[in-house]
């Protein structure tokens, strides 16, 4: 392993990534576009960019700034988001579900040439609001209900327009801060939290060259609990791994614990691949975990927790991978069936439980609609948010 050539009392993004064909510096008060958007706060990073909120000076709104690397090669989430935001947009509830991009732009650095994504500012991920805010990591069954329903309704948009999100999970899925536009930047601040920062130095005492920033940030904490009380509303974020259907990818590169079947056969893709994932991403709002058992999760294993949920048998075009996963596999196999380990895990005794018995028993029924191995048989969005249990108080 090579030294370190930065360091920073900050853990955040990695350091040796400000480098060509990496991430841009930016820094808090930085000014974008001909000083259109000012730079607030950090929301976040991830391998291919950093994503800071800004106030777009021309508008008076607050907005999230998504600065890619300069080398990056997934133009296609931009091509996504430019479908999303030029669609006319009817009557239907999904489209207030989805995360829209407000504008795009190129900045130079010392660095390369990044791409810059303006997008609507949402808070925290759910994944990261439940463990921060909620008991025993679970959501109030209310919201928990209405998150799935709401998660639903902006995959109906999608699938009507034949895009796939392909990386459905709590930690694309974003609470809606509400009230933002009124607020002024003190009170702005104040709900995403002071910005913490500590200044970068070179391991070997010279000056740092301009392509690193002179501190890091430390991403938003949104430590204010009545930021996340007084919301009720969530939006997909994250179209990374999006894609057109009549542009499917080879792969995607969704967690393996909400992995379709066909990505795990190497199968041919389509949007439907994300109702498969909306039925994992369901059972974990209601009990605060997946339904596949993440430790140690490896393909073959997971292969075998879905059978013991998924009624409709492995299609035959699968088992010659099949029998080559399972001479990776013991003997034991303790599998529940869907309703059977919905039950065992929301009714947990050291947890809090609001759902009644029918309650998880509809549940089960309606994630056993989505969690069918032949895409072709899964319930659609619409026909799942149909379903009595989202009809019902």
């Amino acid at each position: 392993m090579q030294p370190q050539t930065y360091r920073c009392g900050v853990d955040a993004e990695p350091l040796h990534r400000y480098q060509p064909g990496g991430y841009h510096p930016v820094e808090l008060g930085d000014v974008m576009k001909n000083g259109r958007y000012r730079i607030l706060h950090k929301l976040g990073w991830g391998s291919y960019s950093t994503t800071w909120a800004a106030k777009d000076q021309e508008k008076g709104q607050y907005v999230a700034i998504k600065v890619s690397v300069s080398d990056i090669e997934r133009k296609h989430e931009l091509d996504i988001l430019r479908e999303i935001s030029s669609l006319p947009r009817d009557h239907h509830p999904g489209w207030s579900h989805l995360n829209y991009m407000l504008d795009v732009f190129t900045v130079a650095g010392p660095n390369g040439s990044h791409d810059c994504l303006v997008l609507e500012l949402v808070g925290p991920n759910v994944a990261e609001a439940v463990a921060s805010y909620y008991k025993d990591d679970r959501l109030p069954a209310g919201l928990a209900k209405r998150f799935a329903k709401q998660t639903l309704q902006g995959l109906d948009v999608l699938a009507s327009q034949n895009i796939g999100h392909g990386d459905l999970h709590t930690r694309n899925l974003a609470v809606v801060i509400p009230d933002l536009e009124s607020l002024d930047e003190a009170s702005f601040i104040d709900r995403l939290g002071k910005p913490e920062s500590g200044p970068v130095s070179r391991q070997d005492g010279n000056s740092l060259g301009n392509n690193v920033p002179s501190y890091i940030v430390r991403p938003a904490p949104f430590r204010k609990r009545d930021l996340l009380l007084s919301s009720s509303s969530v939006k997909i974020i994250d179209f990374g791994e999006a894609f057109f259907d009549n542009k499917p990818p080879n792969t995607l590169h969704t967690p393996l614990s909400v992995r379709a079947p066909e990505v795990v056969f190497g199968d041919s893709l389509d949007h439907r691949v994300d109702l498969w994932s909306a039925g994992c991403l369901i059972f974990e709002l209601l009990t605060g975990q997946p339904p596949f058992d993440v430790f140690m999760l490896t393909p073959p294993i997971l292969v075998q927790q879905m059978m013991g949920f998924a009624t409709d048998g492995l299609p035959s075009r699968w088992q010659t991978k099949w029998e080559t996963m399972q001479k990776c596999l013991s003997e034991e196999d303790d599998s529940y069936t869907l309703q059977e380990w919905l039950e065992e895990v929301y009714f947990d005794d050291l947890k809090h439980t609001e759902f009644t018995k029918e309650d998880i028993a509809s549940v089960a029924r309606l994630i056993d609609r989505m969690l069918k191995f032949e895409p072709s048989l899964r319930a659609t969005a619409s026909d799942t948010l149909a379903d009595v249990w989202f009809n019902r108080e």
